[in-house]
């Protein structure tokens, strides 16, 4: 169910080309720029969720999250120092 709504101002002949496209796809306004705006949101956004490796990249890439965590004197500290704050 669609519930939110988006409001936006644009050039006269963007909306004539959106209204064209969107009539040519039979597609409602919304519907046609929901998808469209959705497509460009997800490509923007690949790269922040998804990335690829190579066999060799990967083996490395799995063998640092398995090896243990060093010890960060600077984050402890600095996660202590948090942690007072926040409870004082």
């Amino acid at each position: 169910m669609r519930t939110a709504r988006m409001n936006l101002r644009l050039e006269a002949e963007a909306d004539e080309r959106i209204r064209q496209a969107a009539a040519a796809s039979g597609l409602s306004m919304s519907a046609f720029v929901e998808r469209a705006a959705s497509t460009a949101a997800d490509v923007v956004l690949a790269d922040r969720r998804q990335f690829a490796l190579g066999p060799g990249e990967w083996e490395r890439f799995v063998a640092e999250l398995e090896r243990p965590a060093r010890d960060l004197p600077e984050l402890r500290r600095g996660i202590e120092l948090r942690d007072r704050l926040i409870e004082s």
